[in-house]
């Protein structure tokens, strides 16, 4: 029995010509489109796959399906767009469960209510669901501060092939039980299992925020005032840099907290740039300055990006080995540095920034022009810790037919 007929025992298993072409990976169309109901629904899918098998390719909001390399096969879009329900949120304990295709930003609208959030900002967060921001480990500009998605996640359920769920960890912070299983999951890419529902800790808002803006003629001091400031106790909620107009450095500081903490972390932020040799800027910040910086890596269709993590201290070395026409926004914080640079250089430029990165560091492609991809090692090398990967692989997914060939090493 073929797929399509296997799948007549899920709802919403039709597919329409535009709805396909809406759910392509990489050139690639589903021959069908899954949507479970809840957890134990997902598992009894992926059951049914497994044993056909068909390779399946799960989508949250599909903000990161550009990211991983060309799916070797892909026969069924299993999405998470019917669960999406809020399954328990406890403001008192400043935690909640929420299903895998709640949007972040609905989820951050509820906790609002409460005067609380997620201190998560990946892109699109209007888009973005829970699910997948865990599954890609997707993070945004406030990580430096507030950590990734694994600092946030306190349990998780995953429904896998074999047609069971599973599930780690619990509803209190401090719980630990199941700590391997839910990390296993977190930046997997989906290779493993489906993320069903996720266990969040919350935190209460701040009374208020500011921005401060500051300009260098060189990225390196930028970078270290930025790094400065992360490690003091009014450190800024989100340090970015990026080249400016006119040859410039720009750095953007997000100051949160009470006001008085507000004005404190101002008045230390600009003694620091002050020091550096920078300016601080008298212009406000346009509205929506810092979506535009969450959303950065979001390229044009012309263009590659590039993703460095190194250590803090070889940021600025990774930064003079981007070439002229590239454009970058750099986390001092974290050592992360974004690179959307020209599609037809992206082979050079991504082998220029391995070299800078050294052992220590890795870039990845966080998304390029289908044309282009075949040709460009998306991941890198793969880890020391490989083996066990592909052994979890084959245990979890032994017929591999989740997300197959799209992560590290072609799991």
């Amino acid at each position: 029995m073929g797929v399509k007929a296997r799948a007549q025992a899920l709802p919403g298993h039709e597919i329409g010509v535009d709805e396909q072409r809406g759910l392509s990976v990489d050139g690639l169309l589903p021959s069908t489109v899954m949507r479970p109901e809840d957890a134990e629904d997902a598992a009894r899918g992926l059951r049914l796959c497994d044993l056909t098998p068909a390779a399946v390719v799960v989508w949250g909001g599909g903000t990161q399906m550009r990211l991983g390399a060309p799916p070797r096969r892909y026969d069924v879009a299993f999405s998470t767009e019917r669960m999406t329900r809020l399954l328990e949120y406890e403001p008192a304990d400043l935690t909640c469960r929420v299903e895998a295709g709640m949007r972040l930003h609905d989820l951050q609208a509820t906790l609002r209510e409460q005067g609380q959030r997620l201190p998560l900002d990946p892109p699109h967060p209007e888009q973005a669901t829970v699910g997948g921001m865990v599954a890609a480990n997707t993070n945004g500009p406030s990580r430096g501060r507030y950590g990734t998605v694994r600092d946030w996640v306190i349990g998780i359920a995953v429904a896998y092939t074999s047609g069971k769920v599973a599930r780690a960890g619990g509803k209190v912070v401090k719980n630990v039980a199941g700590y391997d299983l839910m990390k296993l999951h977190i930046g997997a890419l989906g290779t493993l299992g489906v993320v069903a529902e996720v266990n969040f800790k919350v935190q209460v808002r701040p009374e208020m925020e500011a921005t401060l803006l500051a300009h260098f003629e060189a990225p390196a001091p930028a970078l270290e005032v930025g790094l400065k400031l992360a490690h003091q106790y009014l450190a800024p909620a989100t340090a970015i840099v990026q080249d400016g107009a006119g040859g410039r450095w720009d750095l953007a500081l997000k100051l949160e907290g009470y006001a008085r903490e507000v004005q404190a972390a101002k008045d230390q932020a600009v003694r620091f740039v002050r020091d550096a040799g920078g300016a601080v800027g008298d212009a406000e910040p346009s509205p929506g300055f810092w979506d535009v910086a969450r959303d950065w890596s979001t390229p044009a269709d012309d263009e590659v990006v590039l993703r460095a993590i190194v250590p803090l201290a070889a940021s600025p070395l990774l930064m003079a080995a981007v070439p002229p026409d590239a454009r970058v926004l750099a986390q001092p914080a974290s050592g992360v540095v974004d690179i959307r640079a020209p599609a037809p250089a992206a082979a050079a430029t991504l082998s220029r920034l391995r070299t800078a990165a050294g052992a220590d560091g890795q870039v990845v492609v966080v998304a390029a022009p289908v044309a282009l991809k075949e040709g460009l090692d998306i991941w890198g090398p793969p880890p020391p810790g490989f083996p066990i990967m592909r052994a979890l692989k084959q245990a979890l997914d032994p017929n591999g037919i989740l997300n197959p060939g799209r992560f590290v090493g072609g799991i």
